[in-house]
């Protein structure tokens, strides 16, 4: 497996990767593509299993993945074709469809329809309403990790500034403030925050009860126009990788060692443990889903909701996997 260079964004701050047998083994008429997601974890485990496992190359697509800074880095990703589909979370993109009039995207697929968050602090933090008054640490304002904690000061009652949020780029930094005092606990998915168990932190909460389009992936119109059979391949791609999830737990495991950020063993076990209810079979996108994102984004002043947000919804990749029987067939 050959290794990107990590560059600034918009050059491609990367971790990528090609599967074993590198670019001289991949079928003369592969398509190429560049698959952004946005944050370290064992939430993309399925296209860190699908590099790994061969499954994009099996199904004609060369993939580059490429780590973003943050989520909202994604829909300037996909604008500058830096990206072609992107993860990330949609409360991110749906402030860019709303912003830029000539970008119109689409939402092609969803493998977790939850907030796959946790929340880690510090020992005298012993429930989620102890977290009144402290400070949080989070990546960048649109975030995964900010939308969950609104629906969490939302269901509360609280008002917002009950919390202090501190935006720290990156879930790297987000530990790190932790560890030195600057926040009272972070927002992240496992294995990230995980880590800080063993300096003692400990685990507020999660967020998996609150329901959201976490990181649908998201394409530009104009794309899925031109390259339609790429993006039927990845799809299909999606479907087989989430299989492999949810029915080979040592493959799995051994690739969120490889790429979530930790190779801790214990905690890539964890990880997978705490992601395997959360992942689609059948990973179609909830208009209802993506409607809430829309709102939740322009309540905070971030754009004008549309009339119509089922249009960014684009299910008929992962309906024709469904209708031909396919995805049924991957669990017999």
């Amino acid at each position: 497996m050959r290794i990107a260079r990590i560059l600034p964004f918009p050059l491609g701050l990367a971790l990528a990767a090609s599967v074993s047998g590198c670019a001289a083994s991949l079928p003369t008429s592969s398509m190429k593509m560049t698959v952004g997601y946005t944050a370290i974890g064992a939430a993309y485990s399925d296209l860190y299993v699908c590099q790994d496992q061969g499954v994009f190359r099996k199904n004609g697509l060369d993939v580059k993945l490429t780590l973003l800074n943050s989520s909202s880095q994604l829909v300037a990703a996909l604008v500058s074709n830096s990206v072609q589909i992107g993860a990330g979370a949609t409360t991110s993109t749906a402030a860019g469809a709303m912003n830029l009039k000539h970008v119109d995207l689409r939402y092609i697929a969803l493998p977790i329809s939850r907030y796959y968050l946790e929340m880690w602090g510090k020992p005298s933090i012993g429930s989620p309403d102890a977290v009144k008054g402290h400070k949080i640490g989070l990546s960048s304002p649109g975030s995964l990790g900010d939308a969950a904690l609104d629906a969490m000061i939302k269901a509360k009652g609280w008002s917002p500034k009950d919390v202090t949020k501190v935006f720290l780029k990156s879930s790297p930094a987000e530990v790190a403030a932790l560890k030195n005092g600057a926040v009272d606990a972070i927002v992240t998915q496992p294995p990230t925050g995980t880590q800080t168990r063993s300096q003692g932190f400990r685990k507020v909460m999660d967020f998996t009860g609150y329901p959201a389009a976490a990181n649908a992936y998201t394409v530009k119109t104009d794309y899925v126009k031109k390259n339609e059979p790429a993006v039927q391949a990845f799809v299909k791609s999606e479907a087989q990788c989430l299989a492999i999830l949810h029915t080979d737990k040592a493959a799995a495991i051994a690739s969120i060692e490889k790429h979530s950020g930790n190779s801790n063993k214990a905690l890539a076990t964890y990880s997978y443990d705490f992601f395997d209810p959360l992942w689609a079979k059948t990973p179609s996108v909830s208009p209802a889903l993506v409607d809430q994102a829309f709102t939740v984004t322009a309540d905070q002043g971030l754009g004008r909701k549309p009339a119509d947000t089922a249009k960014f919804v684009d299910n008929s990749f992962v309906d024709r996997l469904s209708a031909s029987g396919f995805i049924a067939s991957l669990y017999r």
